[in-house]
């Protein structure tokens, strides 16, 4: 479970993001197979339209069922302000329960996370929504208690149930140093 009280390690908590289409690709292969997915969900331009990007709804769990422990949703909350984003986790694999702990779903990223790893992710999250394409990080679990040992990629897409407006991210983890 996070611990407030647990000094953080600053120096490595900040995430180090790429593009999906301008860095590497995952070297997971959970995480490959899931920005294939995603890919083939993405609406083709047509009639001169820029293209749609997939929705909540264009995901169906059978054709993840093996992939879902590593999966993620977070919903894209307005924050009151342009450009600020409030993140709310929707639904949280089993491989991301073992490393968090329960009682994640439901929470605002900033009622979940110290200060400082909150900032993070939020800032992640809303590098997804700025840039409308799937992002990729990695990195060592350095903000939780015991997890120190933890390397991690991961993969964050953006979804929008009208085709333009992100409203949720589509992500994944794959950790390494997990039994």
């Amino acid at each position: 479970m996070i611990d407030p009280a647990v000094p953080l390690d600053a120096a490595s908590l900040r995430f180090n993001a790429t593009g999906a289409a301008d860095g590497p690709e995952p070297q997971s292969p959970v995480l490959l197979t899931l920005l294939r997915y995603w890919q083939s969900k993405c609406h083709a331009p047509k009639d001169g339209m820029a293209g749609r990007l997939p929705a909540r709804s264009d995901l169906d769990p059978l054709e993840l069922r093996r992939l879902l422990p590593h999966v993620y949703l977070i919903d894209v909350l307005p924050g009151g302000m342009p450009d600020r984003w409030r993140f709310r986790v929707r639904l949280l694999g089993e491989k991301h329960v073992e490393v968090y702990g329960p009682g994640l779903v439901g929470k605002v990223i900033d009622d979940v996370f110290p200060p400082a790893v909150a900032a993070e992710f939020n800032r992640l999250y809303a590098v997804v929504v700025r840039r409308r394409a799937p992002v990729m990080n990695h990195g060592r679990v350095s903000w939780l208690r015991n997890k120190e040992f933890l390397q991690y990629e991961g993969l964050h897409a953006p979804l929008a149930s009208d085709g333009s407006s992100i409203d949720c991210i589509f992500g994944a983890g794959a950790f390494v140093g997990m039994d």
